[in-house]
């Protein structure tokens, strides 16, 4: 590859992993091109993605980001590396991939290497079920305003009851106030 090729795909590699939030590291060594393509589909489907790249031009775009966040994947970067990215709304999307391709295909790649999500890393294919059930803050977020909902329910209809109640008596009052002779 000449210099100024790499220079580029340096750039972008940088950009990739900078602009996302979510990365994935697997390897789709031992796939055939058809399955391959398969996964690339299936990634592509939910716009997250894929770059098959060379592990020393992806240790130098771990040395240039600004935000030393993914040095924990200098130890894994060794043999074949793809690159998945996306940002944190479909956090979870690419390990579910992985696990149905594992499932339909019957094999037990592409290998999770290692994954950084929602400011956490988790490595090798025993961590696909944790991330399967992961959720993103935004699915946290809902899940307690889901539960504050009940509640918040029952308080403003006690406030519709006792205001209510607050009117029958003040209407009453009124009435008999009304009725009284001096």
């Amino acid at each position: 590859m000449k210099k100024e090729k790499k220079g580029t795909e340096l750039s972008k590699l940088i950009s990739i992993l900078s602009d996302n939030d979510t990365i994935y590291l697997i390897d789709v060594s031992d796939l055939n091109s058809n399955q391959i393509s398969l996964l690339r589909k299936n990634f592509y489907e939910y716009n997250i993605q894929m770059r098959v790249v060379k592990n020393t031009l992806l240790k130098k775009a771990l040395e240039n980001i600004k935000n030393k966040k993914l040095d924990s994947f200098f130890s894994i970067l060794n043999g074949n590396t793809s690159v998945l990215a996306c940002n944190s709304d479909l956090g979870n999307i690419p390990s579910k991939i992985i696990k149905n391709f594992h499932v339909s295909e019957k094999i037990e790649k592409p290998y999770l290497k290692g994954a950084y999500i929602e400011e956490s890393f988790y490595f090798g294919n025993k961590d696909l079920d944790v991330l399967i059930n992961i959720k993103s803050k935004k699915d946290l977020i809902i899940d307690i305003l889901k539960i504050l909902q009940s509640p918040i329910e029952q308080v403003i209809l006690s406030i519709k009851y006792g205001e209510n109640q607050i009117f029958r008596i003040l209407k009453t009052l009124s009435i008999s106030k009304n009725k009284r002779v001096f």
